[in-house]
């Protein structure tokens, strides 16, 4: 069973568990709340289909690596030049999602989110574009300008894309804020009462680990070696934690009460809510960090961009002028 459709119905289950003799409570009592508590990421499908289009990106690439001696494309003339055209137009328009989120006389040309995903699909097919475009070889001074100009931006982009899931609820999702997320560390962890009754010693292990995750810091090592530390050890946790998930279904007063089914039921959503858990305090941990990280992002992505901009309309100028 996937963690979406645990996380759909596990308050029904519960609520079935409980009417058996069992005393599990439950303070997100409905599937909404528990969704929107929990935050549950995207489904399984959408991130397959994510890593399927990477991995299509990467094969065009390549392929365009392995043959770029040949001379299929030039860039003066036929596919060459409208795949410059082309690369050189999304670039440009990449511009559109800064000017559509900040001036209001931009609202009547969609809603912001489609040009954020506009703004990130096109921040990779320009560059695949222009590549092509050039053959993936050097040419003219100024070309060569352009277009690491434009690979630079792309790998900005890159660790632009990072920084921002970093500090939202994935891609597309709302800004995290450390309000929200320790209301959701909170409701995923009520779940694991039980869990904790019979096995103390998880419960002060995350105990520390939240605490570590919510200290304090200063300094950009302070800050890089705590996203390590609780990273590492909230993994580790994650992958120990079976066999004290199982004892609490097997071995404690309420969980010998238990079917065999009941029991496996128990263990899934405990196991959901402790990914859950530990996935939030992650986050906490890295907020403050890659908010800071993101901000000095910005100051460098923006001149990067202009740069390109203006290397490009060199390279543009003199292609059809000389």
């Amino acid at each position: 069973m996937s963690k979406a459709q645990i996380a759909t119905d596990v308050a029904s289950e519960l609520k079935t568990l409980s009417s058996g003799g069992l005393p599990l409570q439950a303070k997100a009592a409905n599937e909404s709340d528990i969704g929107q508590a929990v935050r549950t990421p995207p489904a399984s499908g959408k991130g397959l289909w994510t890593t399927g289009f990477y991995l299509l990106i990467l094969l065009i690439v390549y392929i365009g690596w392995q043959y770029r001696g040949n001379v299929y494309i030039t860039p003066e003339e036929g596919l060459g030049y409208v795949l410059g055209v082309t690369g050189g137009s999304m670039m440009l328009l990449l511009l559109m999602y800064p000017l559509r989120k900040h001036l209001r006389w931009t609202r009547s040309l969609g809603a912001v989110r489609h040009w954020f995903r506009a703004h990130m699909l096109m921040g990779i097919l320009g560059p695949v574009c222009i590549l092509y475009h050039c053959n993936f070889q050097l040419g003219s001074m100024n070309g060569n300008i352009a277009l690491f100009s434009m690979l630079l931006v792309a790998a900005s982009g890159l660790v632009g894309r990072y920084f921002y899931t970093k500090i939202h609820y994935g891609l597309y999702g709302k800004k995290a804020d450390l309000d929200h997320l320790s209301s959701d560390a909170a409701i995923a962890k009520s779940f694991m009462d039980k869990t904790f009754e019979a096995s103390p010693e998880l419960h002060i292990r995350l105990q520390n680990l939240e605490r570590q995750a919510v200290a304090p810091l200063h300094g950009f090592i302070a800050g890089i070696t705590r996203v390590f530390a609780v990273s590492l050890k909230s993994r580790w946790y994650a992958l120990t934690s079976g066999p004290a998930l199982r004892r609490a279904s097997r071995n404690s007063a309420w969980g010998v009460q238990l079917t065999a089914e009941q029991r496996r039921a128990y263990y899934r959503h405990a196991r959901f809510y402790l990914h859950a858990y530990l996935g939030t305090v992650r986050k906490v941990a890295g907020l403050s960090f890659y908010e800071r990280l993101f901000s000095l992002w910005h100051i460098l992505h923006l001149p990067f961009f202009f740069m390109l901009l203006i290397t490009g309309f060199v390279h543009v100028y003199a292609v059809h002028m000389y």
